[in-house]
């Protein structure tokens, strides 16, 4: 399973080269460079000099920015042709500015109030195109998510490799349960879900002139991007107002929705790193096991050392193979009889 992972790294190494990225002067299967990485003693050292970040293999961190920039032109041409439009639009109107602004964000968020419409072909045919558009742009954002986390997983997987070689697979595995799975995110995402939540109540009662709970019924159907209709906003500040709420409310809505995932791959994560370095470890029992090829040969203290030593690197078979026949011990010795992984393995 290591040498497997050892092969995935001198790919990352080969592909790093090509991009000059800092893992470009890993000359060798191994997980990291010694020469060109820091040396780490904890886990929880990472966050001053994470060892992952400076020798994990890096992919191309998506630029927000060009995102927020296609964001921000599907908007202004939604805005603009709704503006066109806005003779083919029914519904309760304010100013044709402000609501052409309000239904491209209540269209784009998919809240979808139905407080205006579009009424003949040519309004509903550009109405369906930015419809379309806009899923697209979803499915980038969706993509983008997917990345990140994907990328935080390698480097968590990577680092406790890396951490496994230098302080022994015992001492990182004693390391791996002493992390505490961190939930700031999604406690600060739920705290400022709530305070954007009681500002849309608030805006609703003494804008709108709602009820009390109706406020909560609108806010409620709007963050969730459900958006019935029979509740929304209808005054021209109200429509203002909006436009930065429920863009701010769904974005807040789906950055929760990201911190819960990643602390589900946290967890994840961490079960998979045990899992690899557990499976690198050989014990007792699987030693204890070989005792039954040997057809009646038990092997002893001595012959589980040398195995260890090798398996370390310290050791080559060839080292010892003139003194193991000297002493006449059979050909077929430890080395060959444990069916674990060996240092050779690729």
């Amino acid at each position: 399973m290591l040498g497997h992972f050892n092969s995935i790294i001198a790919m990352a190494a080969n592909a790093a080269k090509q991009t000059k990225l800092p893992m470009a002067a890993t000359d060798s299967p191994n997980l990291t460079n010694d020469e060109n990485c820091p040396k780490k003693t904890t886990f929880q050292s990472s966050k001053a000099t994470s060892v992952a970040t400076n020798c994990a293999p890096r992919t191309n961190v998506p630029d927000l920015k060009w995102l927020g920039l296609y964001y921000f032109i599907y908007i202004g041409a939604g805005t603009l042709s709704f503006l066109s439009l806005r003779n083919h639009i029914r519904g309760k109107k304010t100013n044709d500015f402000i609501d052409s602004l309000y239904m491209s964000v209540v269209t784009m968020t998919t809240v979808g109030y139905g407080d205006l419409v579009p009424h003949d072909f040519l309004s509903q045919l550009v109405c369906t195109g930015f419809i379309t558009v806009g899923m697209l742009l979803f499915g980038i954002v969706v993509k983008l998510a997917a990345k990140y986390l994907v990328f935080k997983q390698q480097k968590v997987l990577i680092n406790a490799l890396h951490t496994a070689r230098k302080m022994g697979p015992m001492e990182a595995l004693n390391e791996i349960e002493s992390i505490e799975i961190d939930y700031t995110k999604c406690i600060i995402s739920l705290i400022a879900m709530a305070v954007h939540f009681v500002i849309g109540i608030f805006v609703l009662v003494n804008v709108e002139g709602m009820e009390i709970e109706d406020a909560v019924y609108c806010a409620c159907t709007t963050m969730t991007t459900v958006g019935f209709g029979d509740e929304s906003f209808s005054s021209e500040f109200g429509r203002m107002f909006g436009v930065l709420w429920i863009f701010t409310g769904t974005s807040c809505l789906g950055q929760l929705f990201l911190y819960v995932a990643e602390v589900y791959t946290d967890i994840e994560a961490k079960k998979l790193v045990k899992w690899v370095i557990a499976s690198n470890i050989m014990d007792k029992k699987d030693f204890e096991a070989a005792d039954n090829l040997e057809k009646g040969k038990v092997h002893g203290a001595a012959d589980f050392i040398l195995y260890k030593l090798k398996e370390m690197r310290k050791i080559k078979k060839e080292d010892i193979s003139c003194a193991m026949k000297d002493v006449g011990v059979d050909d077929r010795s430890v080395f060959d009889v444990i069916p674990a992984q060996s240092s050779d393995k690729k």
